[in-house]
């Protein structure tokens, strides 16, 4: 994990540069370290978890901080449809996600728990037009720049 957590402050770096050209799309980024990190931290079930608000789910003060976040979720039968119809491995996160439901569980309510900035959650089952249409409409409402 301290790789993800080094890898965030490099690519914070080429983010500033980029963003003053573009907007910058990220996928992943510190709630994913984190997300995972607590998950795997954590034994036993969500309960365990650190409750909201908890230090743990706040952005680090010294990274570069998103202008938003959105955390796409599917249902763990659309996860497997979407996986299977990729044609590539799975990764080891993907393994532990489908492979324990607990650690699913734990992954998704961390993410739930993030804070400064928190995750607008957006249900991505239905076909991807529909999910880009709803996405650009939160971007286009949260980032007055657009």
């Amino acid at each position: 994990r301290a790789f993800y957590a080094l890898t965030n402050y490099i690519m914070a770096s080429e983010i500033a540069e980029e963003s003053s050209k573009s907007p910058v799309i990220l996928d992943r980024y510190w709630h994913s370290t984190a997300a995972y990190a607590i998950a795997t931290e954590i034994t036993g079930n969500v309960q365990n978890l650190p409750p909201p608000h908890h230090l743990v789910y706040h952005w680090p003060d010294d990274l570069l901080t998103p202008d938003i976040v959105l955390l796409l979720t599917v249902s763990p039968e659309e996860r497997v449809r979407r996986l299977q119809g990729r044609g590539v491995a799975k990764t080891r996160e993907e393994l532990d996600l489908e492979a324990n439901d607990v650690f699913r569980q734990k992954v998704e309510e961390s993410y739930r728990r993030m804070e400064n900035p928190t995750c607008h959650i957006l249900d991505a089952n239905p076909p991807k037009e529909g999910v880009a249409k709803a996405a650009l409409h939160l971007i286009k409402n949260h980032c007055h720049f657009l």
